[in-house]
């Protein structure tokens, strides 16, 4: 008769040492899936509000550039009083680091760049130029002269009397 040779405790706990790995890798791929799902969640949060806030600002005068209207993303100052600028502005603004012009020259404002501190902002009724994606409402199919009748007469709705036209 033959037997089976008995694992060794070496063996054992090389297999739990293994069990151990492989549940602590689970643990850790989990961990890591989860922080991505909230890093795209948070991604798609902040392309939506910047979505939202794209578009053309009729009425508004940078007063960097002196542009109008504002196309594209709306910056206004938090400190100065009616302080608005374009992207391009912003971009030589450049967070405080860089320049500051005042190309319309009809209001005193700071050429320093870090006496500003801007945020993207539009007006109330701003309709942006990027639409929305979600799902769209389908219409009500509209009944050809060849299709039955709503009313139930099992008439044609050219011969009946167009209920549900």
């Amino acid at each position: 008769p033959r037997t089976t040779p008995k694992p060794t405790a070496a063996a054992m706990s090389s297999d739990a040492d293994a069990a151990a790995l492989d549940a602590a890798k689970a643990l850790k791929r989990k961990e890591i899936e989860e922080k991505v799902a909230a890093m795209q969640a948070e991604q798609q949060k902040k392309e939506d509000f910047k979505n939202a806030h794209f578009g053309t600002h009729e009425g508004i005068t940078c007063d960097g550039c002196g542009c109008m209207p504002i196309i594209g993303y709306r910056y206004r100052c938090k400190i100065c009083a009616n302080h608005d600028i374009c992207e391009t502005c912003h971009e030589r603004w450049d967070g405080g680091n860089g320049s500051m012009a005042n190309g319309l020259a009809k209001q005193s404002i700071s050429l320093e760049a870090k006496d500003h501190d801007f945020f993207i902002h539009k007006e109330k009724g701003f309709k942006p130029l990027v639409k929305q994606v979600g799902p769209t409402a389908k219409s009500e199919k509209k009944l050809k002269p060849n299709d039955p009748c709503g009313c139930g007469s099992g008439k044609k709705v050219k011969k009946c009397c167009g209920e549900g036209k």
